[in-house]
């Protein structure tokens, strides 16, 4: 049987927007609260890094909320969170439930890192030191799949467009990790910069900055480093009852897009 580790922290306003829960926290509490288990169950990350140089990078992501999740609706957030190994070690995917409302689920991409700094590496399958940690029903064979290329199609082919815009941006280094590359919950906090600059200036867009996310699927293709200048560039789409932006996080020098995020909100 799976192993659900359950923690719970008090309510900060931090946290917080008037509509719930901000998005990019329950990534950082997601993800902390995920790391969590995999020390206690596993393999420290740090460990893992220095002991095993391998890391944990994120390819794949979803936020869902079923309803908000507001300040003054509890003294403390409940999180439960499991892990499990997908793709035969190429993937460690961690599910998190904050409540019974939120729900996160992060695949991350073990990588053989190089010795360097930036903590570079090539993709790489986990050890069997790591993988013997796991209980068998928390290894899964079959690989993940971001849902965002197939729902970027479908959004693209069948939505009406409504407005596009573009908005600039700089990392800096209280939006990195150790490495000196973002931390990856901050797509989500550009993507959603993007959506309001957009909202701004569009009334018919006002729901995306006056009604609750429902739903944001995220796609990491490379990260930004520290002062990488880049530029969010988001596609507003009425799509199936719902309004829906598509942002392309992308790099000054063009081309494939770093990271993709569809964000939906109900009309």
């Amino acid at each position: 049987m799976a192993r659900w580790d359950v923690y719970e922290i008090p309510v900060d306003t931090g946290l917080f927007t008037p509509l719930g829960l901000q998005p990019s926290a329950v990534c950082r509490l997601g993800f902390n609260a995920a790391g969590s288990w995999l020390k206690e169950h596993a393999i420290s990350h740090r460990t893992l890094i220095a002991g095993h140089h391998t890391g944990f990078v994120v390819w794949s992501a979803q936020l869902n909320f079923d309803k908000p999740v507001c300040y003054l609706d509890a003294d403390s957030l409940e999180l439960r969170v499991t892990g499990r190994v997908r793709g035969a070690g190429t993937q460690f995917e961690c599910e998190v439930a904050i409540g019974e409302a939120t729900r996160m689920w992060a695949c991350c991409v073990p990588l053989r890192l190089d010795g360097d700094p930036a903590l570079s590496g090539t993709a790489a399958r986990m050890g069997a030191d790591v993988l013997a940690a796991f209980l068998p029903d928390e290894v899964d064979p079959r690989p993940h799949l971001s849902p965002v290329p197939q729902l970027c199609a479908e959004v693209e082919s069948d939505g009406r467009v409504l407005a596009q815009g573009r908005t600039q941006f700089v990392v800096h280094r209280h939006q990195c990790e150790v490495a000196d590359q973002w931390f990856w919950p901050e797509a989500v906090s550009l993507v959603s910069c993007g959506r309001e600059e957009l909202a701004r200036s569009h009334v018919g867009l006002r729901s995306g900055i006056a009604t609750p996310l429902r739903r944001i699927d995220l796609l990491y293709n490379r990260p930004f480093f520290l002062f990488d200048e880049g530029a969010v560039v988001s596609t507003a789409y009425s799509w199936r009852e719902r309004l829906v932006f598509v942002h392309n996080l992308q790099g000054i020098e063009g081309g494939r897009p770093r990271a993709i995020a569809v964000e939906q909100f109900d009309r």
